[in-house]
């Protein structure tokens, strides 16, 4: 008989007042994970606790708030569920992926993670008309189902807005995923399917709490701008705060859209120009926690911008020689921060080799960064691929990637011969641009 790995989760109620404010006491157990973190995404908070060395941790939800759709983050799984704070639940989740529900919210996470939403599913393939017309016939037919099915009248009213949004969100991902089907670069959609999607984003203050629905307009927005501008990121994001100036009252929605697109900018792009959209930020945002985090992240930029001195670092290469910035001062430092998991990584590797190759002689380093975790699969890749760059790792322990603000990867950078920041988004091996930019340094 096969061995079932199994997960198990128990959600147990228990009253906890600090000043005034009483919280339910929600447990977790998972079954073989110990010292690991879990987290739960709820009512735009995120709860956290660190299991302890018998599976166990627990969470403090406010009784206050009410039931809604929740996220557990867990040891390798995600998992979707309604949580109804001050109830009693419970989860088992074995190694096949079944998921067995037992107390309060049972019926209504059985259909959240059944078979029937796993049918979202169109043909992104076809052509425009066709996916439109298939897609028109999607929403009747998940609300027929669902008001057939035996689930509480209050939550089947919230789940009838999050199908709707849903649906809508199938339809926004349509150029890009028809794009990846056919194996292109860009799908420029005709006029319909723009007028499709301005209808999509009607306000709805019951909605806010749906992430489906914020999507809506975060897409929505993002692929008009993407239309009316040109592939210019400072032009994309003036559209985008203009329209949500002149076309979205709500003002929880535009705190969160303001925050998502100034916030996602510097993030992708860095902090130079923005300083133009503050007083938009300022005055459209107020949620405390947005503007905090808006604020460590602009900072951070800052101290990242062209021609501000670049953070040192000191790194350890493949013979264990510890190598840093410093020490290579006087030529332009081209990095690479990569992970041998990461398949675009592992795509501009070769095109990294051919850049070296073109500037040998010239007053540049190629340096690579690798910030996996697993050493010795670095020191595989780099010795089974022969990898002449300079080879560095920069590991958990490492300051280096929370100096250089590294969140996605591909990441490069580059640094001038005194030091300091040119592009720390540089463009990467396989661009054009690349080659055209560093052609006019030398």
């Amino acid at each position: 008989m096969k061995k079932l790995f199994i997960i198990k989760i128990g959600l147990v109620f228990l009253c906890i007042q600090w000043g005034g404010q009483v919280f339910s006491q929600v447990t977790f157990y998972f079954e073989s994970f110990t010292k690991v973190k879990i987290q739960v995404a709820f009512r735009d908070s995120s709860y956290q606790a660190v299991l302890d060395e018998s599976g166990l941790g627990t969470i403090q939800v406010p009784t206050s708030l009410t039931s809604g759709y929740a996220v557990l983050y867990g040891p390798r799984s995600v998992n979707y569920f309604y949580l109804i704070p001050g109830g009693r639940q419970s989860i088992n989740k074995y190694s096949d992926g079944h998921l067995e529900f037992e107390g309060d919210g049972k019926i209504i996470n059985e259909y959240l993670n059944g078979g029937f939403l796993s049918m979202l599913n169109l043909k992104y393939e076809q052509s425009e008309e066709a996916f439109l017309k298939e897609w028109k016939l999607l929403p009747d037919r998940f609300q027929t189902h669902l008001d057939s099915l035996p689930l509480p009248e209050e939550f089947k009213r919230l789940e009838r807005k999050r199908l709707y949004y849903q649906v809508c969100n199938m339809l926004q991902a349509y150029p890009l995923y028809h794009a990846r089907k056919l194996n292109i670069n860009k799908y420029f959609p005709k006029e319909n399917y723009y007028r499709q999607v301005e209808k999509t984003m009607r306000e709805d203050k019951e909605a806010y709490e749906l992430w489906e629905y914020r999507q809506v307009f975060k897409n929505g927005i993002r692929i008009l701008a993407e239309k009316f501008t040109e592939n210019k990121p400072l032009e994309q994001l003036r559209y985008a705060l203009r329209y949500i100036q002149d076309s979205v009252r709500d003002s929880r929605l535009s705190d969160y859209l303001v925050h998502t697109f100034i916030y996602g900018h510097i993030g992708k792009f860095g902090a130079k120009g923005v300083e133009e959209f503050l007083p938009v930020y300022k005055e459209k945002v107020n949620d405390f926690g947005r503007k905090a985090e808006f604020a460590k992240i602009y900072q951070k930029y800052l101290r990242l911008a062209k021609g501000e001195k670049a953070p040192d670092f000191m790194l350890p290469d493949i013979n264990g020689k510890r190598i840093s910035l410093s020490c290579l001062s006087g030529k332009y430092v081209y990095i690479d921060v990569w992970a041998t998991w990461c398949i675009p990584c592992r795509r501009e590797l070769p095109l990294l080799q051919q850049l070296e190759e073109r500037y040998r002689g010239k007053q540049i380093h190629f340096v690579g960064i690798s910030i996996d975790d697993d050493e010795a699969a670095w020191k595989r890749k780099v010795k089974a691929d022969n990898l002449g760059i300079i080879q560095l790792h920069a590991d958990k322990n490492s300051t280096f990637r929370n100096d250089y603000h590294i969140s996605l990867i591909p990441r490069f950078i580059l640094i001038d011969p005194e030091g300091k920041i040119v592009d720390v988004k540089m463009s990467r091996p396989s661009e054009a641009k690349t080659i055209e930019f560093l052609d006019s340094l030398f």
